[in-house]
Formats: structure tokens, sequence, C-alpha cells
């Protein structure tokens, strides 16, 4: 009975690790995985927030891409809170989908920069 219990449970196992959440995006079960890309010229740093609170925090070099999955109560229509920050302090917020990357981009204005992502 034990030796049964051990192989389903391996068997399951198994299966859960040939499908890593990291290598998927869009919303799970109770969570969701996510990409976000930095398209600035320079760093970036922000949150992804779910409704239940999870958070994620990230600080992303020109250029770099990060992956990641909260787990946890979805805001409406699928979607998380994104925050770009600057010391703590937020710049830009919008409620996006996760079923495609999200880009974050900072374009130079006459007085510093507009920080702003493809949020759907």
């Amino acid at each position: 009975m034990t030796r049964a219990l051990l192989l389903i449970a391996s068997l399951l196992l198994a299966t859960v690790a040939a499908v890593p959440a990291e290598a998927q995006i869009g919303p799970a079960t109770r969570g969701a995985c996510f990409l976000v890309r930095n398209m600035a010229p320079f760093s970036l740093a922000g949150r992804v927030v779910m409704k239940s609170r999870e958070r994620y925090t990230f600080v992303l070099q020109k250029g770099q891409s990060r992956r990641a999955c909260l787990e946890g109560e979805m805001h409406p229509g699928d979607k998380v809170e994104l925050v770009i920050t600057v010391f703590a302090i937020p710049l830009f917020v919008c409620y996006t989908k996760v079923d495609q990357p999200i880009q974050l981009f900072a374009v130079r204005q006459e007085e510093g920069y507009k920080y702003y992502a493809d949020c759907r």
C-alpha cells in the first residue's frame, strides 16, 4: 500500500515538474504567472500586486526581463495591479492582464520622464 502511494505521488510530482509555472504566463487557478520587461533606457523598480495583497517587487536593469508567479485572488477581469516606483513613491499605477508580457516604459519630456506600461 505504501509503495503504491509513493508511486502515485512520484508520478504526480513528475507531471507538475514537467511544466514549471515560470514557463507559462497568464492567469492561474488561484494566482498568476507573468513576465515583466523593462523597455526604459535605465533601471526601473516596481511591484505587481494581487487583490488579496500578495506582491512581487522588482528592480529591472535596462532591457532586462523577469518571470514570476503569485498565488492569491486576482482583481476583476483577471488583472493584477502594476506600480512603477522611485524610492517607494508610486509614479505610475494601472491594472493589467498577465496573458502577455508587461512592458515598462519611460519617455523623456521637457521636465523629467513620463513613466507608463502597456496595461490591458
